[in-house]
């Protein structure tokens, strides 16, 4: 008779929310198996953004300070460990809209707890910027495609990684853990995504996933070396090489590549210039965004099943989330340490079916 293995905690989906809190049980000494069909999750085609101020009104949430702190920590740590780099500090223009933006945007900076994230500086003449704009600071990006690339090379080194189909109908719940697949582990985390609508287990959560198409840009001109947003956002990755985005449809719920979708992006990159430079499209990819109703992400574990467990739903800020929030989740499992009400699913637990 073949024995299961055993692990302490078993991950379902290798995107960038799995990957990170792999990484980080690992470090705190628990045996991981991370589960992953191949499939490439919004994860690996997201610009990876990190933009503390964000919105029309240009909101700060409140634990932003800290979060920035661990992502960036986190991002350097995993940096220095993999021998790559994976975060690029760049500031960004955000140019207003109109002048209802301005105004909003003037009222922060009237406000102590913002100025950090803010620096006067005039629009550079080449940017059409007819309602001005003003240059965000403590921005970035991550290079998360070679992130969970070499992430999941690591996990391969440490016999935690097992590429395969999964399917939630095969989990049998026992009392001190979950049988999948010959495999036994205390608990199951799920990680999927927006892949997580069809999870048997944790589809009453309230997912709103939205789908996004992204393009990549060769330029003959050279690119300046700051992010650009106007709702939409032109990202240089070197001087002359962008990526552009993101569309958002919510009604879309398959990855699809759409010819009207790369027209919109270019039209919105060119109007952003004052002489319109040439982009050439190398490269066009589309993803879903696991988004969720009240715009927090869903961590814990099932009301009635506490063997089962989620991380998921940080939408289109999980590159600044997910490692402070998969920090938090490791000392609850290690700590009892209580979650944080606004992401904890017991929020929904009266739902739960």
């Amino acid at each position: 008779m073949n024995l299961p293995h055993n692990y302490d905690i078993l991950i379902v989906g290798q995107g960038l929310a799995g990957s990170l809190l792999a990484w980080v049980l690992l470090q705190y000494g628990y045996k991981v198996c991370v589960v992953s069909d191949g499939v490439k999750s919004a994860s690996h085609i997201a610009a990876g953004m990190i933009n503390p101020v964000t919105g029309q009104r240009f909101v700060l949430a409140e634990h932003t300070p800290q979060h920035l702190k661990t992502a960036e920590e986190m991002y350097q740590q995993l940096g220095r460990r993999l021998h790559q780099q994976f975060y690029f500090p760049k500031t960004m223009l955000r140019i207003f809209n109109n002048e209802k933006e301005r105004l909003h945007c003037q009222k922060r900076l009237n406000n102590e707890h913002y100025t950090p994230y803010f620096k006067h500086a005039a629009m550079p003449a080449y940017i059409h910027a007819p309602f001005s704009g003003i240059q965000q600071t403590h921005t970035a990006y991550i290079d998360t495609a070679n992130l969970l690339k070499h992430l999941a090379t690591h996990l391969a080194q440490h016999h935690a990684i097992r590429h395969q189909h999964f399917s939630a109908k095969d989990v049998q719940i026992q009392e001190k853990g979950i049988l999948w697949q010959g495999i036994f582990a205390q608990k199951i985390i799920f990680c999927e995504g927006y892949r997580m609508q069809h999870n048997p287990f944790f589809s009453w959560l309230p997912l709103q996933a939205a789908h996004g198409e992204i393009i990549t840009c060769h330029s003959e001109k050279e690119l300046p070396p700051h992010i650009i947003n106007q709702q939409q956002w032109l990202l240089p990755t070197d001087t002359h090489t962008c990526r552009i985005g993101a569309t958002y449809e919510p009604q879309l719920q398959v990855p699809t590549i759409q010819t009207s979708s790369k027209a919109k992006l270019l039209h919105f990159a060119h109007q952003l210039f004052n002489q319109q430079p040439h982009f050439e499209v190398t490269q066009h990819q589309a993803g879903i965004r696991p988004n969720t109703l009240d715009k927090q992400p869903f961590i814990g574990f099932h009301p009635k099943h506490p063997q089962l467990g989620i991380f998921n739903g940080f939408g289109s800020r999980g590159c600044l989330l997910i490692p402070h929030y998969a920090q938090v989740l490791v000392q609850y499992m290690q700590q009892q340490q209580p979650l944080p009400k606004e992401v904890d699913i017991q929020r929904y637990k009266q739902v739960c079916v």
